[in-house]
């Protein structure tokens, strides 16, 4: 039973996750869409082919464990929506500043576009190439002379229109609280977002409100973003505030994302209430010595000046 419910819920991750940052009117006309980028056949064979079954119900009963989902130097993993992106590791790739290499696929070059059209909109800067070292610019150029409540305000006002006319309250039906909307919302995380962060895998813990185990925690092994921006507050204003917010206050369905920005691996927790800032160690964390924007002392360490102060 647990292993057709795994099945069922990687098996839903794609479609719900083209739902969530492609709009209602992309989601509609998945055919078109796979069609004009080429990935068609590739969807196809994905789902219908009995390796794939036959491995997600094998991962689906393998206890987790960190050893077990770590890429090693030199693996190469096909991740993102239809797993038609590939990453690289390298040796060293999870040191601190060690790299890993990624080759998007035009689905996510796609879904890339889409969300810089969406920033560009909504803050009036001009926008690049669907690439992602132009989104990076574009999210650093979004943010210039914004204090760090504008900057999460700003990151909220972007999530809010991939929300149709009561998005909010149909998803408060579809995910109403409780386990089965903390899983089914961690594998859409996993496929769905992987564009921006890079690979991920579902972990089972107990770190919850409900104190269960769950296959609820994202596991980001090397966030892409935190990686090629090396930017804390930016980390911390554009996407952990917000996105917590926008899962916990807009949908009703708790969220806690703890960056890790020694390795820049990352765990989204969802089911997990966030703490409140005075209660979060992000909010001591100082600039990154790579980050352009960054203000470093000789004589101390001090919290990121782009970061809200505990009040």
């Amino acid at each position: 039973a647990m292993g057709k419910r795994a099945l069922i819920l990687r098996t839903l991750a794609a479609p719900l996750a083209l739902l969530a940052l492609a709009g209602c009117s992309v989601a509609r006309r998945p055919a078109r869409l796979s069609t004009s980028l080429g990935v068609r056949s590739r969807l196809h064979s994905h789902f219908r082919s009995p390796g794939n079954l036959l491995r997600h119900r094998r991962d689906s009963r393998v206890p987790r464990t960190h050893a077990d989902a770590t890429p090693t130097a030199g693996d190469e993993t096909s991740y993102s929506l239809f797993g038609l992106s590939k990453a690289t590791y390298p040796p060293g790739w999870e040191k601190p500043e060690g790299r890993v290499e990624y080759r998007d696929s035009l689905v996510d070059r796609f879904l890339i576009g889409i969300f810089m059209d969406k920033m560009a909109s909504a803050t009036g800067v001009k926008r690049g190439d669907s690439t992602y070292e132009d989104f990076i610019k574009l999210c650093f150029e979004s943010i210039r002379q914004k204090n760090a409540s504008e900057q999460v305000q700003q990151s909220l006002d972007v999530l809010q229109t991939f929300l149709p006319p009561n998005g909010d309250v149909a998803f408060k039906k579809m995910f109403p609280k409780g386990k089965g909307s903390y899983e089914i919302n961690a594998e859409i995380t996993k496929v769905g977002f992987a564009w921006m962060v890079g690979p991920m895998t579902v972990e089972t813990t107990t770190e919850n409100d409900e104190g269960i185990p769950m296959a609820s925690t994202v596991k980001i092994h090397k966030c892409r973003w935190l990686q090629e921006s090396a930017c804390t507050g930016m980390c911390c204003n554009m996407c952990k505030v917000p996105t917590q917010k926008f899962f916990t206050e807009t949908f009703g369905l708790p969220l806690t994302i703890r960056p890790n920005f020694e390795d820049k691996s990352c765990e989204f927790c969802f089911g997990l209430t966030p703490p409140p800032i005075k209660e979060d160690p992000t909010y001591l964390q100082p600039c990154h010595v790579r980050c352009p924007t960054a203000k470093l002392s000789d004589d101390e360490v001090l919290p990121c000046h782009k970061l809200m102060r505990p009040e």
